[in-house]
């Protein structure tokens, strides 16, 4: 997935004086495993100023207002009486897991991939905190009246690396944290042009990668230690086929692909060969450029045709004002082209329907993840993210939440550390429920996994439709 367009700058989050039970264990987390550092480190932390500096840093936190009650200060200014159960805690080991993101473009990816940390390691009390006793049978490692957190008996630890969106210093970041951090497996990055640099280092070294929103589906053919998160371009490009088939009754398709983009080339490609075994037909084929304004030519062309439906799978700037161009290119027995817009999950950004405006309404898109997707524990995963960030998530985060519990998972599937055990659970991965849902893992491992068709109305997107695997 490209997101580059989007600038997203976290808002201050509030957290009220309900919420100190839930905050106390992941900031004690991340400041004893160091999760937002490149070291990890087991000394507790006895300088108050120290803590509160470093607290302002982690998710949820401004730099600019002390949000922090004396209380919460002096509990986590004394070192945290550890459970004789946690033997990780007790010997100071972790388990560590590699993150590679983008962090000026999607800071919210590890935002869930740190909510997801929260919740593997606080099961049993981790850090000596109070363990939710009440609702201890709802464990995923609850076993024989006894809970621990973690993985194996060790917490889970991020170690996460920000590749400035360079596919060059990925790979670099990535052999440092196999031979240098020794880190057990690796999540991320979001884009496809990254992660093709790092999944054969990953193969190399054999150690489990799964990727976030990465969607070309060459990135999983470095070996079978490369797993994705996401859907790929062309389980998109058919979703959209067979909905603009079935449920818009369309039977003629133009396409309009962005030149040279992947992602959008391999949707494109898909629908086409799909809308096309459905017995429908595709009447253009036309191409533009990243950085053009002016789609006239294009247009023309497509009108002449009247098509049902323009499937255009690229990403804002450039969507948002080809459709109010064709809504005044002129279009025989109408105004402007009447054509419904299609596209793929580079439309998922708040940006394309404010630059779109009316133009792009009545418009669907292909997305990963949606608030209002009837998909199954969705609204867990977002009552705890409300709760630990002050805000919806986004498909990042979802993303990001899903690729860490599904190593965690394989772990303890697995009751072992061995790379080659948790690459076999992880391509045994089975009906797995997360922020969204993967049946299970194809012989290429991509996942064949629920996809939200949403629908832009009255200056929103919502989820229209949940294609289940």
């Amino acid at each position: 997935m490209k997101t580059h367009f989007r600038s997203l700058k976290p808002s201050v989050y509030k957290f009220g004086a309900t919420l100190l039970s839930f905050l106390v264990p992941f900031i004690a987390i991340c400041i004893m495993f160091g999760c937002e550092q490149d070291y990890l480190t087991s000394e507790p932390v006895t300088d108050v100023s120290q803590l509160q500096t470093e607290i302002k840093m982690l998710p949820g936190f401004s730099s600019k207002s002390n949000l922090m009650p004396e209380k919460m200060m002096s509990i986590l200014s004394e070192p945290a009486a550890l459970p004789e159960s946690a033997a990780g805690l007790a010997t100071g080991k972790t388990v560590k897991i590699g993150m590679i993101i983008e962090d000026e473009f999607s800071p919210y990816t590890k935002y869930g991939a740190e909510l997801a940390m929260f919740e593997i390691n606080q099961a049993g009390g981790v850090l000596g905190l109070p363990a939710d006793t009440d609702n201890a049978k709802n464990e995923p490692n609850y076993t024989a009246g006894k809970i621990t957190g973690g993985v194996m008996g060790y917490p889970i630890a991020l170690i996460i690396k920000d590749n400035q969106d360079d596919p060059a210093l990925s790979a670099e970041l990535t052999e440092e944290m196999i031979k240098k951090d020794k880190v057990l497996a690796i999540i991320g990055p979001a884009y496809s042009r990254n992660a093709l640099d790092i999944t054969s280092i990953a193969q190399f070294y054999e150690v489990p990668l799964v990727t976030t929103e990465a969607t070309r589906p060459e990135i999983t053919s470095a070996g079978d230690y490369v797993f994705m998160a996401a859907s790929t371009t062309e389980f998109q490009g058919q979703t959209m086929a067979r909905f603009a088939w079935e449920s818009l009754n369309a039977r003629k398709a133009a396409l309009f692909i962005q030149s040279g983009e992947p992602e959008s080339e391999g949707n494109a490609n898909a629908f086409k060969d799909n809308f096309m075994t459905l017995g429908g037909a595709i009447v253009n084929t036309e191409y533009y450029s990243e950085g053009d304004t002016v789609f006239n030519t294009q247009l023309e062309s497509i009108a002449a045709n009247a098509p049902d439906v323009i499937y255009m799978p690229g990403f804002p700037p450039e969507v948002p004002i080809a459709i109010n161009q064709a809504r005044i290119t002129p279009q025989q027995n109408a105004t402007g082209i009447t054509a419904t817009f299609l596209g793929g999950d580079g439309w998922d950004f708040v940006e394309l329907i404010t630059m779109g405006g009316a133009a792009v309404e009545g418009s669907y898109y292909t997305a990963f993840y949606a608030t209002d997707s009837p998909t199954s524990n969705n609204n867990d995963f977002i009552d705890a993210y409300q709760r630990m960030f002050g805000t919806d998530p986004e498909v990042d985060a979802a993303l990001g939440y899903d690729a860490l519990r599904l190593i965690a998972t394989a772990i303890r599937r697995a009751g072992s550390l061995d790379a080659a055990d948790i690459r076999d659970e992880l391509a045994a991965t089975y009906d797995y429920r997360g922020a969204t849902h993967i049946h299970r893992y194809d012989e290429n491992r991509h996942p064949e996994k629920s996809i939200v068709i949403k629908c832009i109305s009255k200056g929103k997107a919502y989820c229209y439709k949940l294609v289940e695997p």
